[in-house]
C-alpha cells in the first residue's frame, strides 16, 4: 500500500519556489536573487522519475503487466485539466496584448504542448531559455512538462520490453540508458546548449536517477532513514540553487550535484528527523501539494505582467508572485483536485475531448490567420508593413548577381547587417562597385589556416552562415575589396561575436587596402519590451518608444569600450550624432508609416533608407573627409515621411592603426 510522504511535497515546494523566484528576477543592490533557481526543474525531474517508476514497478511486480488505460487516465487527470484552464484563461490576454508574431508563437507553443512536444518546438524556434525575450513567452515553461510526458510514454514501454524480452535485465538496461544519456548531455552541452537544455535524451538521466532509486525501494524496501545523508542531500540541493549562476554550464557535469542531493533526500529523509520534519511541515507540504498549479500559472502571469508594465520592478514582481499564489490555490481547489479524484470517467473524457477540440480550433485559427495582423492597423498600417516586409526580404538575394572584375564593397555584421545592407545598397554607387552583403548571425566564425570557418549554431541559421563562409573566403572578391562596412549590435561592447574586428583585420590584409567603416547604433529599448509591442499596447506611434529608449554607453568614448580595436585603422560613423546630435526631440521615429524599429534595437529597412538619406543630404561635408562618399551617392531629393530635422554636431571619427 502506498504511503504518503509529506517530505516529498516539501521538496517540491523548495523546487517550485526556486523556479518562481528565478523567473521573477528580484534584484537587490543590482544583484539578481537566486540565479540558480532553474535547478528546481531538475529536482522535479528526479522526483517525477522516482514516483512514476515506483507506481509502475510496483504494479508490474504485483500483476506482471501495466494497465496502460488506468495509468494514462491518472496522468491525464493530473496534468491536463489545470493546463487547459491556463490555456483558456490566457487566450483573451494573448489576443489583446501579443503582436501577431507573438500570438503565432503562443498558438504554436500551445499546440505543441498538447502534442507533448513543446520542448522540441522551443528548441527549433531558437528560444534561448533565460534570455529576456523568452520571459515574454507565456508557455515556454511547458517544455519541462513535455519532457516528463515523453518519459511517461517511453518508460512503460521500456519496462514491458525488458520484462518480456530481457528477463531480469531491467536494472542493467536502465543503468546503461542513464549513462548514455548523461554522456550525451555532457558532450552536447559543449556545442549546442539549447539542444542539451530541451532534449529528452539529455534529460533522461535525471528522470532515470529517480527510477533507479524507485527500483531499489520496490525490490528491497525503503532504506533506513539516515538523517545525516538526508541533510547532505538537502544542502546539495539548496547549495546548487544558491551558488549556480546563469552562466553555469547546464545541464552538465555540475547538474549531478542537485540530482544526487535529490536522491539522497528521497532515499533517507523521514518526517521523524530534522530534515524530514522541516520538509514535511504544514506550510512546506501544502505548497508542494499545489506546486503543479503554481508552476503552471506563474510563467504566463509573469509574462503578461511584464508586457503591461513599462518597468517591472520588485514591487510589480511581488504583486505577480502574490497573484500567482492566489490563482494557483483557486485553480487547485476548483479544478485540479476535484477532477483528479472524480469517478465520473465518462464526463471527464467528454469534457477533455471538448476542451482539446476547442483549443485546437483556436490554435489553428490563429496560425491560419497569421496571428490576426489586422489588429496592428491602428498603429502600423498594413501597406507600410507590406513595404517593410518586401524590403527586408531582399537581403538574402543581394549577392545573386556578383560581376567579376568590379571593385567590391563588403557589408558584414550580425543580425543588424541585414537591414543595414538593404539600406546601404540603396546609396552605394553600384555602377562602380559590386556589393557583397553578409551576416554572421549565429555562425561560429573562426580564422584558421588563412581561411574562415563559420558553421551555424543551428540549421535555421544555415541561410546566413553558408553564404558567409563562401564569400568571405573568396580571395578574388577580397583582393578587389575597396571598402568594408561593419553593422553590428554595440560593436565595441557586445560580448557575442567578439571575432568581428579580427575578421575585419583579416579581410583588410587580403584586400586592396580597403577602408573600414564601423556604423554606430541608434536609440534602443531594453530587451524586456519591443517598440511595436509598446505601440500596440498603448495605441500610440513610435514616439512612445523614443521617449523610453536610450543610447548604449552614450557618455563613454568608444576607445574606452572593451572591444575597441586599438590596432585597426577605421572610421566610426556615429549616426545619432550626425542625424540629431543625441537630442531626441529632433530624431526621426518613423518613415512612411514604418516605426524606426519594431523590436528592441534593430532599425527597420525603410527607416534606415530615410535616415541615411537625411544624413547624406545634410552632412555631406562632414562625411567627405572620411572617404565614405567615395563609395556612396547623394540622394537626389529628400525622402517623404520625414518627421524631424538634424543638427550639425559632428559624428564621424577616424581611428588610425599605430605606426610600426
Amino acid at each position: 500500500m502506498k504511503v504518503y510522504r509529506p517530505e516529498i511535497d516539501g521538496l517540491r515546494a523548495i523546487s517550485v519556489i526556486a523556479v518562481i523566484l528565478y523567473h521573477a528576477e528580484f534584484t537587490i543592490a543590482g544583484h539578481t536573487l537566486l540565479q540558480g533557481g532553474y535547478i528546481g526543474v531538475d529536482v522535479f525531474f528526479v522526483i517525477s522519475g522516482f514516483l512514476i517508476s515506483q507506481i509502475l514497478l510496483t504494479e508490474i511486480e504485483a500483476t506482471g503487466r501495466v494497465d496502460f488505460l488506468k495509468f494514462y487516465t491518472r496522468r491525464a487527470r493530473r496534468i491536463l485539466p489545470a493546463l487547459f484552464a491556463v490555456v483558456f484563461a490566457t487566450m483573451p490576454f494573448a489576443y489583446y496584448l501579443l503582436l501577431p508574431s507573438e500570438l503565432l508563437d503562443y498558438a504554436n507553443s500551445i499546440g505543441s504542448s498538447l502534442l507533448f512536444g513543446s520542448n522540441i518546438y522551443f528548441y527549433f524556434t531558437a528560444a534561448q531559455y533565460g534570455e529576456p525575450d523568452t520571459l515574454l513567452k507565456p508557455f515556454l515553461h511547458t517544455w519541462s512538462l513535455s519532457v516528463e510526458e515523453q518519459f511517461y510514454i517511453g518508460f512503460p514501454l521500456l519496462l514491458l520490453i525488458t520484462r518480456r524480452y530481457l528477463k531480469s535485465r531491467f536494472l542493467p538496461c536502465v543503468l546503461l540508458m542513464a549513462a548514455l544519456s548523461f554522456v550525451f548531455c555532457v558532450l552536447t552541452v559543449r556545442y549546442d546548449q539549447q539542444q542539451a537544455f530541451y532534449s529528452p535524451l539529455t534529460r533522461a538521466w535525471e528522470l532515470l536517477a529517480g527510477t533507479l532509486l524507485a527500483y531499489y525501494e520496490v525490490r528491497r524496501g525503503r532504506a533506513r532513514p539516515r538523517p545525516l545523508l538526508a541533510a547532505v542531500g538537502l544542502v546539495l540541493v539548496l547549495g546548487s540553487l544558491i551558488l549556480f549562476r546563469k552562466d553555469t554550464v547546464h545541464p552538465g557535469l555540475f547538474t549531478v550535484i542537485p540530482v544526487i542531493g535529490t536522491c539522497l533526500v528521497l532515499a533517507f529523509a523521514s518526517h521523524k528527523h530534522a530534515v524530514g520534519r522541516l520538509l514535511a511541515s504544514r506550510p512546506a507540504a501544502l505548497t508542494g501539494i499545489v506546486s503543479y498549479s503554481l508552476y503552471l500559472w506563474h510563467y504566463p502571469v509573469f509574462a503578461f505582467a511584464r508586457l503591461t508594465s513599462l518597468d517591472f520592478d520588485n514591487g510589480d514582481k511581488l504583486v505577480a508572485v502574490a497573484a500567482t499564489a492566489v490563482i494557483a490555490v483557486v485553480s487547485f481547489v476548483v479544478i485540479e483536485k476535484p477532477i483528479r479524484y472524480t469517478r465520473r470517467n465518462r464526463a471527464f473524457w467528454i469534457s477533455l475531448g471538448t476542451s482539446v477540440a476547442t483549443i485546437m480550433a483556436a490554435v489553428v485559427s490563429a496560425i491560419t490567420m497569421a496571428g490576426f495582423p489586422h489588429r496592428l492597423d491602428q498603429v502600423y498600417p498594413s501597406i507600410a508593413r507590406t513595404n517593410e516586409d518586401r524590403l527586408e526580404s531582399t537581403f538574402l538575394g543581394l549577392n545573386n548577381s556578383i560581376q567579376a572584375g568590379k571593385p567590391v564593397i563588403f557589408i558584414i555584421g550580425d543580425s543588424y547587417a541585414r537591414n543595414w545592407s538593404v539600406a546601404l545598397k540603396n546609396y552605394i554607387d553600384t555602377d562602380r562597385y559590386e556589393v557583397v552583403a553578409l551576416s554572421y548571425l549565429n555562425c561560429m566564425a573562426e580564422i584558421k589556416d588563412d581561411s574562415v570557418k563559420a558553421p551555424s549554431r543551428a540549421s535555421i541559421y544555415d541561410k546566413y552562415c553558408i553564404p558567409f563562409e563562401k564569400y568571405i573566403n573568396d580571395k578574388s572578391l577580397l583582393s578587389r575589396t575597396k571598402a568594408i562596412f561593419l553593422a553590428s549590435h554595440r560593436p565595441f561592447e557586445y560580448t557575442v561575436n567578439p571575432f568581428r574586428f579580427e575578421l575585419l583585420s583579416w579581410m583588410k590584409s587580403h584586400s586592396d587596402d580597403a577602408k573600414i567603416f564601423v556604423f554606430g547604433n541608434y536609440f534602443q529599448l531594453d530587451r524586456s519590451h519591443t517598440c511595436l509591442g509598446l505601440m500596440f499596447r498603448t495605441k500610440s506611434d513610435a514616439s512612445t518608444c523614443m521617449r523610453l529608449a536610450s543610447y548604449p554607453a552614450a557618455n563613454q568614448p568608444v576607445e574606452q569600450m572593451p572591444f575597441f580595436p586599438s590596432g585597426l585603422a577605421f572610421n566610426y560613423i556615429d549616426i545619432i550624432k550626425l542625424h540629431c546630435g543625441y537630442d531626441k526631440r529632433g530624431c526621426l521615429t518613423s518613415s512612411g508609416g514604418v516605426p524606426f524599429m519594431t523590436d528592441w534595437g534593430h532599425l527597420t529597412a525603410e527607416f534606415l533608407i530615410t535616415l541615411l538619406g537625411d544624413i547624406l543630404e545634410k552632412r555631406a561635408d562632414d562625411l567627405r573627409g572620411s572617404g565614405l562618399l567615395d563609395f556612396l551617392v547623394l540622394p537626389q531629393a529628400m525622402q517623404a515621411g520625414r518627421t524631424a530635422s538634424s543638427q550639425p554636431n559632428g559624428g564621424l571619427t577616424s581611428f588610425a592603426s599605430p605606426s610600426p
